[in-house]
């Protein structure tokens, strides 16, 4: 039986026998029309959710000392309490925000003065478990286990976000949040709207059959319905196979508080396992014209005593970001091409469960339409491709990418005044007749377009990754200013031009860390290259609306920039690079051509290069736990 000794209630008309049938008999149908009544609406698309408005009632049968005059004094008293509850800063790919300890936790101890500051919610969590519980049964018809329930709370400040997920935890059965947003919440302004994700095609919309084990895959890739908060508003759900959902971000400068948690029970049916609906596939590495190179990339980054320097730098740490990498020209026309681009040609990659951003489709076919690639844009697409540039990145990285790199018997030429250049085409030695199984296999390069919202999480699959590989990114433009030029020269401090808080900078974490190991901030024409073992991966955090991505190129009156359906946008090339049979299973960097350029380096230097040996970015990574930057105005410092 529901205690009756507490000073409030579930508002009465929530209460009622015949609310509760007609609630049950619109739950337990397969009628995709909202159930609205008293207040409550219950929405069946994409997904069973509730919504309960004025949830919370003081009970007036109660002695006055503890009855609370008016609903406005009881939420008032709630809120108070939730927020002198000690709370802890949560961040990783998928969330920011604060969260409080379970309230089952707090001690009721009289001595420590905790009695008095948490009681209403202590008795709130006992409410839970006596009133609710019950309540919910009759609902929806779920077995809910009595005495347990998870309880805290959680603020939202500005720029915070939950992102798409599905509450996927053993006997978790009811989901549920109570609000204590101020009165006057506004979410066209402040954001932070609970938004429900549609796994189905909009032509085929049914009431999702959550007792039943799904037989094809599952994948959010729509936004069909949102729910603002409301103070004193109880929202819950089911989580299953279906129920993916997320936290919109706090666009406001008032926190977005609210307690809430998970009723216990037999969970609903899931999918065996997950695999990624959207893999990026590999492709064969292509033959490209050596001019390609030079016409592409800044004559440092192919001078073999720099590539010596920089190669001692990245064995040493596993990583480097090479600063202006593309000559000013090809970037600057490429800037152009990019900014011009039809919005058509602009596809959305999901599912939102593990990535939301924009990629150029078609660069590497041929086609007709109005929507193909520049031809400025499918040149670096086929370099970034080519053995041509597995032999560049194995010259700066040591990491076999190509047989023709780091070859003992090319040593001499390189000392040669007309070698400069890298061996690319010595004896055919960049032919597609080179043995597939002594190339890296690249995995196919992808133009990406972030915008404000942009990300990528991680999933299971991603940790378990049994490969090594060198992964490549080119931040091409959007993340700095463009004023007279000032982008060009590789100087002044480029990362203020792209604060962390903003999002958008990538980061690297190993299975079973919780510490990330490398934090890679975006510069405009920035090469990032991160030496990855298995067991470590990568994602980009969420770009939050505090973000400015900045023009490609200054305007001009005769030449528009944006569309008008086109967003401030950031671009980058991303390709990753799987090393040869031969050499995978090792991880292994070959530094024996390190010693081929007539530098001053020692005897203490070739020590300490000894111990960068055979490393990922889990393993050894820069001090500051960011990317070493390396601009091309200047000479290569040896690693110290």
């Amino acid at each position: 039986m529901p205690d009756a000794s507490y000073p409030f209630e579930i508002n009465p008309r929530y209460n009622t026998s015949s609310f509760i049938d007609l609630f049950r008999s619109a739950y337990q149908s397969n009628d995709i029309s909202d159930f609205l009544q008293d207040g409550c609406k219950l929405s069946r698309l994409p997904f069973s959710c509730a919504a309960f408005e004025n949830f919370l009632q003081p009970n007036s049968s109660v002695s006055n000392d503890s009855r609370f005059d008016s609903e406005h004094e009881l939420i008032n008293k709630a809120e108070s309490e939730a927020r002198r509850l000690p709370f802890e800063r949560k961040c990783n790919d998928m969330f920011t925000f604060s969260q409080s300890v379970d309230v089952a936790n707090l001690s009721c101890s009289k001595s420590t003065g905790t009695e008095s500051q948490s009681l209403f919610l202590v008795q709130l969590r006992s409410f839970l478990l006596s009133n609710v519980i019950p309540w919910l049964e009759q609902l929806t018809g779920a077995p809910l286990e009595k005495g347990v329930v998870d309880f805290t709370s959680s603020i939202y400040s500005t720029n915070d976000v939950l992102l798409c997920h599905d509450d996927r935890l053993e006997n978790r059965r009811i989901a549920f949040v109570w609000y204590l947003v101020p009165d006057d919440w506004d979410e066209k302004i402040e954001g932070g709207c609970l938004d429900l994700f549609s796994c189905q095609p909009d032509q085929q919309l049914h009431v999702p059959v959550v007792t039943e084990k799904p037989t094809v895959p599952i994948n959010p890739w729509k936004i069909t319905a949102s729910l603002p908060p409301r103070r004193n508003m109880l929202v819950f759900f089911e989580p299953s196979a279906y129920s993916f959902h997320q936290v919109a971000e706090n666009l406001g400068v008032r926190d977005r508080l609210s307690l809430h948690g998970w009723f216990h029970g037999p969970p609903h049916p899931r999918p065996s396992d997950r695999n990624h609906p959207t893999p990026i596939p590999l492709v064969s590495p292509v033959h490209v014209e050596e001019e390609l190179v030079y016409r592409w990339i800044s004559p440092i980054y192919l001078d073999m005593k720099q590539q010596s320097k920089i190669r001692r730098r990245f064995i040493k740490s596993s990583e480097i970001q090479l600063m202006n990498f593309l000559r000013a020209d090809e970037w600057s026309r490429l800037c152009h091409a990019l900014v011009l681009i039809k919005p058509s040609a602009w596809v959305r990659c999901g599912p939102f469960n593990r990535k939301n951003y924009d990629v150029l489709r078609g660069v590497g076919t041929f086609e007709s339409s109005e929507d193909a690639a520049p031809d400025v844009v499918r040149e670096l697409y086929r370099l970034f491709r080519s053995e041509a540039m597995l032999v560049v990145l194995s010259d700066l990285t040591g990491i076999r990418l190509h047989p023709d790199s780091l070859l003992p018997q090319s040593q001499k030429e390189f000392n040669e005044p007309s070698a400069k250049r890298p061996h690319l085409e010595n004896g055919g030695s960049c032919s597609s007749s080179t043995p597939e199984s002594e190339l890296a296999r690249p995995s196919d390069p992808q133009f990406r377009r972030w915008t404000i919202g942009s990300y990528t999480l991680l999933a299971d699959s991603d940790v378990l990754d049994t490969s090594w590989r060198l992964e490549s990114t080119l931040h091409l433009g959007g993340y700095g200013p463009v004023e007279n030029g000032d982008d060009t020269d590789g100087k002044g401090d480029l990362r203020k031009r792209w604060p962390t808080s903003w999002g958008g900078h990538t980061v690297y974490i190993a299975d079973g860390e919780k510490e990330e190991l490398l934090s890679v901030s975006p510069i405009n024409n920035a090469l990032t290259l991160v030496y990855a073992s298995p067991g470590t991966a990568s994602f980009v955090k969420y770009i939050n609306h505090s973000a400015r991505p900045s023009p490609l190129f200054p305007q001009s009156s005769d030449n528009k920039q944006l569309t008008d359906d086109s967003p401030p946008s950031c671009y980058d090339l991303s390709v990753i690079y799987h090393e040869p049979v031969s050499t995978s299973e090792s991880g292994s960097v070959d530094e024996s051509s390190s010693e081929d350029a007539e530098d001053d380096d020692g005897d203490e230097e070739e020590s300490e290069e000894e111990e960068g040996r055979e490393e990922g970015p889990d393993e050894q990574t820069s001090p500051d736990k960011h990317a070493s930057e390396i601009g091309c105005d200047q000479q290569v410092e040896d690693p110290s």
